[in-house]
Parts: C-alpha cells; structure tokens; sequence
C-alpha cells in the first residue's frame, strides 16, 4: 500500500510571511490541524498546527489579554512559529514506512513530498489508521480468527484449505513473525450464510493454533494463562 493511494492530494498550505491571523483563518474554514509551509517554489520548508497558535493566542485569555494576542497574531509571521524542516515522506513510500516514521519521530503527519522537496500531499495519523482498516477489512462482514501457528512451510496453507474446503471466501489475512519459531496470523473470511460460518468455525474450536474469533457481537477466546500471551514487540523465544 503506497502514501500517494492515502494522501490528501489537495493540500491547503501557506507561505512563510503570512500572518498567524491569516493561518488561524485557514485552520477555521478548512477545518483542519496543519498548514505545510511552502515557498514561492512550493517546496515544504516548514508545518504549522494549530497547537502552535496557542503559544500566540491562549485559550482562557480576558480583556486587554484578548486585544494582546490578536495583535500578536497579526503582527507575527508563520516563519516565527512554524516547525521548520518538518519530517516528510514520499508519494511512492509504503504507507508501513510512512506509520513506522511516524513513531519513530513522534510526529502525527507528513507532508509527502517528491524528490526535490516539492509538496506533493498530507498523510495523517487518520490517513494510515483507513489504510489498516482497508487491509484488513474489518468494514466487511465475516468472521475474524486469530492464530498463533508455526513459522514453517505449510502451517497456514493448511488453515486456509480448511476454510476452502468449508465454502469460506477469504477477506484478508495478516501475519507477522516474532523471533523464529512462531507467527501470529489473523485471518477474516465469510460464508454463504451465517449456518455455514459456524461450522467452520466448529472445525477449528480444538485447533492448537487458535487463540479466538469475533464475529460482530460474538467473541471465543481460547482458554490460556496470561504468561502464555504474547504482547506486541515480545520475542517469544528470546536468546539465553
């Protein structure tokens, strides 16, 4: 999954000698948190939220305080608030890259940018949480199970075989490895109706590899000890 399928592609920016007054006018009328800062190139030299605003104009200020800030906010340019030299990202980067950026920086946005540095769009926090529920698609009806099984060929062809064989069409199916013997899988799928789904999800109630299945309000938990639950980032064999 790429940045340029999620990006807002028509990004509202402003230049850095616009006031903040002007700034705050865009957040208010497009309804929006971030303003990339661009120069007469369009090329991303900064980004301006509105968080920074509020150390121009406090929220709980009164009378002569209200007069103040508006003209500060007047008076003061974008340049002078802005963060300069934000962290971006390319349209053509994965969008686990551009999630992975994101925590790694502590930023909640990119302005994407192509290779010159020209704006090219905006990926939020928001954009990256779509694309995950797009991949996993969890906004269509199924049955959602969660394994844990070995890292060996095999292992998973023969879960979704069974699933074949039980008429099941699979939705999507997300895995990730942790250390070198075991995997986690999460597999969505959906029957003809919801008789159908039962039975194959009767098939797999012993299944070793199983951990649980939701299906809308439903939810099977297989029995464990918490010392058996794996957290993201844990290692489960780590080395001695």
């Amino acid at each position: 999954m790429l940045v340029l399928d999620w990006m807002k592609s028509k990004v509202i920016s402003v230049s850095p000698g616009e006031t903040l007054r002007q700034a705050r006018r865009l957040f208010r009328e497009h309804n929006i948190n971030r303003l990339p800062v661009v120069d007469d190139n369009h090329m991303v030299i900064g980004l301006l939220s509105t968080a920074d605003l509020k150390r121009f104009a406090p929220t709980n200020a009164t009378g002569v305080e209200i007069l103040e800030a508006l003209e500060l906010l007047e008076t003061t340019r974008v340049r002078e608030a802005m963060v300069p030299n934000p962290v971006t990202i390319g349209p053509h980067n994965t969008i686990e890259q551009a999630a992975q950026k994101m925590i790694d920086r502590h930023v909640a946005c990119l302005p994407v940018t192509d290779a010159a540095g020209k704006l090219q769009g905006i990926l939020t926090g928001m954009d990256v949480f779509k694309a995950l529920l797009d991949l996993s698609g969890s906004d269509q009806p199924g049955v959602e199970a969660g394994f844990f099984l070995p890292y060996k060929p095999g292992t998973l062809r023969e879960v979704l075989d069974k699933l074949r064989g039980q008429g099941m069409r699979i939705i999507s199916v997300l895995s990730s490895v942790r250390g070198t013997d075991m995997r986690k899988v999460k597999i969505r799928f959906r029957g003809e109706d919801e008789a159908s789904q039962n039975k194959a999800l009767e098939m797999f109630r012993d299944h070793p590899g199983l951990r649980y299945w939701a299906r809308g309000d439903e939810f099977f938990l297989k029995e464990e000890k918490l010392e058996d639950v794996q957290k993201p980032g844990e290692n489960p064999h780590p080395e001695s």
